[in-house]
């Protein structure tokens, strides 16, 4: 059975991503539960990006970079452990239930379809109507879960 590109991108770009966020956000809880401090959950998570490049590094035979490139991997990391933080500083500030702020912290989706529309021009391949309507899902699905 021959698979489009197409569909194995969705499986390997969003499906499996897809559950390995869901574990990873519950286990941040389990984290915040069984007592560690913001700054060093970071840092313990950082270690863990470290590890999983290096073996990428033995993996992966691409080996180009950029400064540019460089600069809007460590821009994203800088904001993606900013979002991380204020997660964590609601787990452990606030005893916020990690089944209501993932739905809600998953609404990053709206973000990236809106920045990746605009700034990629993926308005031109992709099905806006299609979009639209996902967005308004996604946007009722948050609001319900805010209510929950």
């Amino acid at each position: 059975m021959d698979m489009q590109p197409q569909t194995l991108g969705i499986i390997i770009g969003g499906l499996i991503p897809g559950v390995l966020f869901g574990f990873s956000n519950v286990i941040v809880k389990y984290a915040t539960s069984k007592g560690i401090a913001l700054p060093l959950y970071l840092i313990v998570t950082g270690l863990a990006v470290v590890l999983v490049g290096v073996v990428l590094l033995f993996i992966v035979p691409e080996r180009h970079v950029s400064v540019q490139g460089g600069i809007a991997g460590f821009v994203g990391g800088a904001i993606w452990a900013s979002g991380m933080s204020l997660i964590v500083f609601a787990l452990e500030r606030y005893s916020a239930s990690i089944s209501v702020l993932t739905p809600l912290f998953n609404l990053n989706t709206l973000v990236a379809v809106v920045l990746g529309l605009w700034i990629f021009s993926e308005w031109k391949t992709v099905s806006i109507s299609q979009l639209f309507l996902g967005a308004v899902c996604i946007a009722v699905g948050g609001t319900l879960v805010a209510r929950a």
